[in-house]
């Protein structure tokens, strides 16, 4: 290749900055995962018939080598979702994480990424690719950055890239030369890549370079989320992931980290499941966004963040405990990384009640909750809003707010009334 990222250790110390500049700004988005469809069976085998008998009939699959796949949403259905969560958080950025996206579903024919779910695609589509990329672009009109979750740890035998890999000796083997059974997922043996043997095969490389260049509005998007991206084995955790090669595991830290310097070269930012996952290095400055809250804290968010509330969608409806959690964990969270953040005026709140600006809003806005709701409870308005006049208030829902009533303001407060576990929006009164 012309050019190879390093893979030096990066010192993030010397500047508390990323190496370079993110292309997406995760601290201020709410990032949550859409479960879009899983595999189950062997891949080779009938999967359970009883199983498959219960559930409904749109959600019912076989495929020709007899593994049954439950679909949870369709393309569309993402669309459908992602329009709901822009109308009940007042168009909040978001970023969705589809999941199961390719093959036959989540955790299918690993390493390969090179087909996406037929069963996903919308009828009016030639083919599930299209069907992705339309819903790549759509998603942009309800402020939210669709992308992947891929796996550039994990291998199945049913991958049309298995034997290459097994050849090139890129799948863990043990020291006799046998494939080692890394873990079981959904009833398939999975096994594991050695990150140095298949970027010196070039094949690292390769999967990036094709992924992006059949969806190219990945690259438009500027992420991409790596699950797993382990630097160990389960089952030996302080040993070489392959010990037949027997890179150890600074070698395997400094191939991650050229790995993650090569979407960062190809305009993507590369985020992972978690912050150390048996690796030796956190990757600080390299990767923006773990889903992994844990070993995070001594951290800015706008250097490495998490997602207080990391919701999954397996349908259009939000979980039911969406609204609370977006508003008593992400609203606080999006208030404290915005550089308008005000915390003197006293209308913030607690744990089970809270009064916020939603600051992502183009017009002043403020978001309200209750846990248990209340019959006349006082809050504070921003110090930029005025101390005498009405405000506007209305319900927050899936098809978007809806009028409640207006109030007065007096000394810059108004008193709220909120039903149990109601969420509203506060403006200023037209």
């Amino acid at each position: 290749m012309k050019h190879e990222p390093t893979g030096e250790y990066y010192d993030y110390k010397k500047t508390m900055k990323p190496e370079r500049p993110w292309i997406v700004d995760w601290h201020q988005r709410f990032v949550y995962r859409h479960f879009n469809a899983s595999r189950s069976g062997t891949g080779f085998q009938s999967g359970d018939p009883a199983m498959a008998a219960n559930r409904p009939r749109g959600q019912r699959w076989t495929f020709g080598d007899g593994s049954i796949q439950e679909v949870c949403m369709r393309f569309e259905d993402s669309l459908e979702a992602i329009r709901r969560v822009s109308n009940i958080t007042c168009n909040i950025p978001q970023m969705v994480l589809l999941t199961g996206w390719q093959y036959e579903g989540h955790d299918s024919k690993y390493p390969a990424w090179g087909e996406v779910c037929k069963y996903l695609k919308r009828e009016q589509d030639a083919t599930a690719l299209d069907s992705l990329r339309w819903l790549f672009r759509e998603a942009r009109r309800y402020n939210c950055l669709v992308t992947l979750h891929v796996n550039m740890f994990d291998a199945y035998a049913d991958s049309p890239l298995f034997d290459e890999y097994l050849e090139k000796d890129i799948i863990a083997k043990d020291p006799d030369s046998k494939p080692i059974i890394g873990n079981r997922w959904s009833g398939m043996d999975c096994y594991h890549i050695s990150y140095t043997q298949e970027w010196k095969h070039g094949l690292t490389q390769k999967r990036i370079d094709n992924l992006l260049e059949m969806v190219p509005e990945l690259r438009e998007n500027g992420c991409v989320y790596i699950d797993a991206f382990l630097g160990a084995r389960m089952k030996d955790q302080n040993g070489p992931i392959s010990p037949y090669l027997g890179y150890s595991k600074e070698e395997e830290a400094n191939t991650i980290r050229k790995i993650l310097r090569y979407w960062r070269e190809h305009g993507v930012d590369p985020a992972v499941e978690h912050a150390w996952g048996m690796r030796v290095d956190r990757c600080v400055g390299l990767t923006p966004y773990a889903a992994d809250s844990r070993n995070l804290s001594d951290l800015p968010d706008a250097l490495y963040t998490t997602s207080p509330y990391h919701a999954q969608f397996d349908d259009v409806k939000p979980p039911p405990d969406f609204v609370e959690r977006f508003c008593l964990e992400t609203l606080p969270y999006y208030h404290s990384n915005h550089p308008a953040a005000d915390y003197d005026y006293g209308g913030l709140g607690d744990n089970e009640n809270i009064c916020m600006p939603a600051l992502w809003c183009d017009k002043p806005a403020l978001i309200a909750y209750s846990k248990h709701g209340y019959a006349h409870r006082r809050w504070r308005l921003p110090r930029s809003w005025q101390s005498e006049g009405k405000v506007d208030v209305c319900s927050l829902t899936v098809e978007g707010p809806k009028p409640l009533t207006t109030l007065a303001v007096s000394n810059r407060e108004v008193f709220l009334v909120l039903q149990p576990k109601q969420a509203v929006r506060i403006t200023p009164h037209a």
